[in-house]
């Protein structure tokens, strides 16, 4: 069993913004500075990255092998999302937006995250 070399940091804390691993106490990312005080959660799937911040939901896509990012950004207003459905078969979250059905197939330990914070 190794002891943790003290001057060696995890850098596990991924920005949602830019990607980038930040050392897990970091406020602000060391790239960007996006303030991580604001981002309740935040999760990497298949398909898309998801943030949620006290306002917004917000998707970051990827490209289809998920490797990734497309730099294509959706952000939904909390506050108009409607209807919200979270499916365990297939671990898909459902709401709809401004009129419009919105489907996310999500993974199960990335749904269980979303329930918390959502319902």
């Amino acid at each position: 069993m190794h002891k943790k070399d003290p001057e060696l940091m995890d850098y596990t804390l991924i920005c949602p913004e830019c990607g980038v691993g930040n050392p897990e106490n970091a406020e602000f990312c060391l790239v960007c500075e996006k303030n991580f005080q604001d981002t309740l959660l935040f999760f990497q799937d298949d398909f898309f990255d998801l943030e949620i911040t006290k306002d917004h939901l917000v998707e970051y896509r990827k490209n289809f092998w998920g490797t990734s990012r497309t730099g294509k950004v959706i952000k939904y207003l909390l506050s108009d999302m409607r209807e919200l459905e979270f499916e365990s078969k297939i671990t898909r979250f459902k709401f709809n937006y401004n009129g419009k059905k919105h489907v996310l197939p999500i993974r199960k330990e990335n749904m269980e995250q979303l329930i918390k914070i959502l319902k």
